[in-house]
């Protein structure tokens, strides 16, 4: 507060700061009756209606209203709730901008704009260095969050309930020890017949996806295969859950834990909600835990608390046993359940019906995993190999953008079980140009939307869409941008009278159409002479073959010349860019340099 009373009585203090004029001895004239002039109201960004007053400074309280916007953002951001704090600084940052456009060339307006792009810069830059960034990939609810509001104790235990426990447990075996209390009693009846029945129903229809890999995980790192349970109570099994501590994965790793363990997190990927990864991930520190606890049920409480508090809490009371130091309140509440929650879980898992579950539990997941090094985007992939690109981001929740990262030779992209060969004939030889429907560009000093398009052969418009930006906001020096490479947009194709034609829709895919027309992708490409699979809504695409081009096409080589952007090249051909794309395929245009050597087809758009 004491930097916005600052401000505030900065802006009311600049009004009274004026040097007094020189005094001047003169004869007043007569008094004259004062007609106040009338004022019409002037309007805020924020739509406070502000009379013309001289003691009110409207540009200053648009600065003091933008900062407490982004004060508001900056709490947000504390609290983890990264998204949320973008729409705050976007709208401190759109609130200024909006001023400048009642009050142009307002210095003080400018000096604000830049230093509030620089602060959230630094917190945009860190939250992906964190590996979280301002994403807004889907995120799901982690289990793990529930454990801390249930309430189970005191709760009479019926003597026949537990005998019945005890014989069911001597039929089935179990490679981690399972002890029967009041504690575990209670869970065990929560899951059976409160309110975390929905939970395990959810848990043991998942679980079917990954237990093939889990157990064989687990197997190879020499840890319990009842582990498995630790997974559905962390996350049943929800590879994109995220808690409220920033836990994520479904081994809820935080992220300098995952680091410890190997995950890469960064603005392209986070390996915490890679299946197979953090699985090896979580095997590998479980056994660290096991060996300085020496005890499983201390391991497991070391993993949702972390081994110093574990230790400590031993350290103050001098038990070494988890169920003293449940007793004697040592461990957080949520650490007190997590262990009585797993135990309970594992005996249910291991014997549903027996508890009164009927659920079928989903088919194991098949998959192959690829090496892909280059940036490749997952919808080219998608249409490469026919599968759906639903699918793909399903079975990829660790890719955060839509791309896979570049410069990263040990990244694996996960397919559907035997897609791996088709993947290597359609992708692995994909000029880098064709790879993605979208380039990414670092703008530089004294960058704008314009120079930026202009130097990649698109619009303004079209970039700002791209990157869902104001075309009236200033770019920051180190953003990144995402081209489009589709230039001015798919281009029409010469259709012949006979030739059958459609309009592109919203929501239209060429897959889609494809399949309706009765022809390939590949075809539509060609007729259409798509560069991407990229449409535009409006315009017309061939749906069958076109009439053979005019005999007088003629084949010509252009060299670029300094300056020259493919819209200049394609407007003085008369023909467009994505056209001049598809006749140079093998070759990268999406940076032109001068001396480039470009095949234009005269006569043909």
């Amino acid at each position: 507060m004491k930097a916005k009373n600052v401000v505030i009585f900065s802006i009311f203090a600049l009004a009274s700061c004026k040097p007094a004029p020189m005094k001047q001895v003169r004869v007043s004239p007569p008094p004259m009756p004062v007609v106040e002039p009338h004022v019409d109201p002037v309007v805020s960004p924020l739509g406070t209606v502000l009379q013309q007053n001289p003691k009110i400074d409207p540009v200053g309280l648009a600065i003091v209203e933008a900062r407490l916007r982004f004060e508001h953002g900056e709490e947000l951001v504390r609290e983890g709730f990264l998204k949320r704090a973008k729409e705050d600084f976007d709208g401190a940052l759109d609130l200024l901008l909006d001023s400048t456009g009642l009050y142009p060339n307002n210095a003080r307006l400018d000096r604000e704009i830049t230093d509030l792009t620089g602060k959230i810069h630094m917190y945009e830059m860190t939250a992906f260095k964190d590996g979280d960034g301002f994403t807004d990939q889907k995120q799901e609810h982690a289990a793990i969050d529930d454990l801390e509001n249930i309430t189970t104790f005191p709760s009479p235990i019926d003597p026949k309930f537990k005998k019945e426990v005890e014989a069911e447990l001597a039929e089935i075996s179990h490679d981690l020890p399972i002890e029967i209390n009041d504690r575990v009693l209670n869970f065990l009846d929560y899951y059976q017949n409160g309110r975390g029945r929905t939970f395990i129903e959810l848990g043991l229809e998942r679980v079917g996806r990954y237990q093939p890999l889990i157990e064989k995980i687990l197997k190879e790192e020499g840890v319990p295969q009842d582990l498995i349970y630790l997974c559905q109570a962390e996350s049943a099994f929800v590879p994109r859950a995220l808690s409220r501590a920033k836990a994520k994965g479904m081994w809820q790793f935080i992220s300098s834990r995952g680091k410890e363990y190997g995950l890469k997190q960064n603005w392209w990927i986070d390996e915490r909600s890679d299946p197979e990864k953090s699985t090896r991930a979580a095997a590998k520190h479980l056994k660290d835990l096991y060996q300085e606890f020496g005890d499983w049920y201390l391991a497991m409480a070391a993993y949702n608390a972390g081994p110093m508090r574990i230790t400590r809490a031993m350290s103050k009371t001098g038990a070494s046993d988890f169920w003293k130091l449940a007793e004697k309140k040592a461990l957080p509440k949520e650490t007190m359940n997590y262990v009585p929650t797993i135990l309970a879980l594992t005996i249910i898992g291991k014997n549903p019906e027996k508890y009164g579950f009927t659920v079928t539990p989903a088919s194991p997941l098949e998959v192959d995993r690829v090496p892909v090094d280059k940036p490749t985007d997952l919808r080219v992939i998608a249409e490469a190999i026919h599968v759906s690109v639903d699918d793909l981001k399903e079975l990829n929740p660790h890719v955060l953008r839509g791309t896979t990262p570049p410069d990263d030779p040990e990244f694996e992209l996960v397919l559907p079980k035997g897609f791996a060969d088709i993947f290597k004939e359609q992708i692995a030889t994909l000029p880098a140009a064709k790879r993605v429907l979208f380039r990414y560009h670092t703008v530089g000093r004294n960058e704008t939307l314009s120079t930026v398009a202009r130097k990649y052969g698109t619009t303004s418009k079209e970039l700002a869409a791209a990157n869902s930006l104001s075309t009236k906001r200033p770019l920051r020096v180190g953003q990144e941008l995402m081209i489009p490479m589709s230039g001015g947009g798919p281009a029409t194709a010469p259709v012949a009278s006979t030739a059958k034609s459609y309009t592109v829709r919203s929501g239209d895919t060429l897959s889609r159409l494809a399949a309706r027309f009765g022809v390939s992708t590949q075809d539509l490409k060609t007729w259409n002479r798509l560069s991407t699979t990229r449409l535009a809504v409006g315009k017309k695409l061939a749906v069958a073959a076109p009439a053979v081009a005019a005999a007088d096409s003629k084949s010509i080589t252009h060299k670029v010349k300094v300056g020259e952007t493919l819209n200049k090249i394609a407007t003085a051909y008369k023909t467009t860019v994505a056209a001049i794309l598809s006749w140079n395929k093998s070759n990268d245009l999406s940076v032109l340099h001068p001396g480039d050597l470009i095949t234009i087809i005269l006569g043909q758009r």
